[in-house]
């Protein structure tokens, strides 16, 4: 709906509006009352040339004109959409949608007698396609209750076959003591740093007098806390993240935020989640 045509709805469900109450309902759309106001009085402007609304002094009324353009957009929208989705075979999977047009159709019946009168003579549907869809849904409900089911015990025998799941962490002092603990946890003796960003990795490797190949570098499970240290003052200034291997453990650190990736049962382990 354009911005005029809101305002010759508000001015339809509000007979006998004043100037200024219209202007404070149309505000808070626009930068400023400056703003609203031009607007509003340009579109006012607009519609009295078209014959769309009347003003009787300072009060403003939708003529019989302006009503049937509502009425009409109200069929040419809203109608129109409700008619093609219930018309469709698959408007069970579309059923959210349809809810929520249904609603907006009978909130604004209720609000505009002409609005009801002109739905009730467009709609393409009839109550008992409504009970048909019902029972569609009815039919959907059943078979996704039994695909939950199914999907649960997927999910369960992905967790026993060792499939790979991961944990968000935010960087602080109690998720550094997390990652510090998991190192400890893997038994690693050394992990591996790959570094996206190559200026942080040569003065990675400088720092901690590293080996490396090609994006990695090589170090020894006791530097590891020196290492996060090393990230954290680092990424104050500019954006490094890293990836760190302990054995099938994945750390990634893109500061502020961490990622933690490990096969399901040993990543609840490592957190000490039940």
């Amino acid at each position: 709906m354009t911005a005029r045509n809101s305002i010759l709805l508000i001015i339809k469900q509000q007979p006998g509006i004043e100037y200024n109450s219209l202007l404070n309902k149309i505000v808070g759309s626009y930068g400023s009352i400056e703003s609203a106001r031009a607007a509003l009085s340009r579109s006012i402007r607009y519609l009295s040339a078209l014959g769309l609304v009347a003003r009787r002094g300072n009060k403003l009324f939708a003529t019989g004109k302006g009503m049937a353009l509502l009425s009409n957009e109200m069929q040419n929208k809203l109608l129109l959409k409700l008619n093609d989705l219930i018309g469709k075979k698959d408007a069970s999977i579309r059923f959210e949608t349809v809810v929520e047009l249904l609603q907006t159709l009978i909130e604004r019946s209720k609000q505009d007698k002409d609005l009801l009168l002109a739905a009730k003579g467009s709609v393409d549907f009839y109550i008992s396609n409504l009970a048909f869809l019902e029972k569609d849904v009815e039919k959907r409900i059943h078979r996704m209750q039994y695909l939950h089911k199914i999907f649960k015990q997927q999910v369960s025998s992905l967790k026993e076959l060792g499939f790979s799941d991961f944990r968000e962490l935010v960087w602080n002092p109690a998720s550094k003591k997390t990652l510090k603990a998991i190192a400890k946890k893997s038994k690693a003796r050394a992990f591996t740093v790959e570094c996206l960003d190559n200026g942080f990795r040569k003065k990675a490797a400088e720092h901690f007098s590293a080996k490396g190949r090609q994006n990695d570098l090589f170090l020894e499970a006791k530097q590891f806390g020196s290492f996060l240290n090393f990230v954290e003052n680092n990424s104050k200034i500019e954006r490094n993240t890293v990836n760190l291997f302990l054995g099938g453990i994945k750390i990634k650190i893109d500061f502020p935020h961490i990622f933690v990736t490990a096969p399901c049962k040993q990543l609840q382990e490592l957190l000490e989640e039940k």
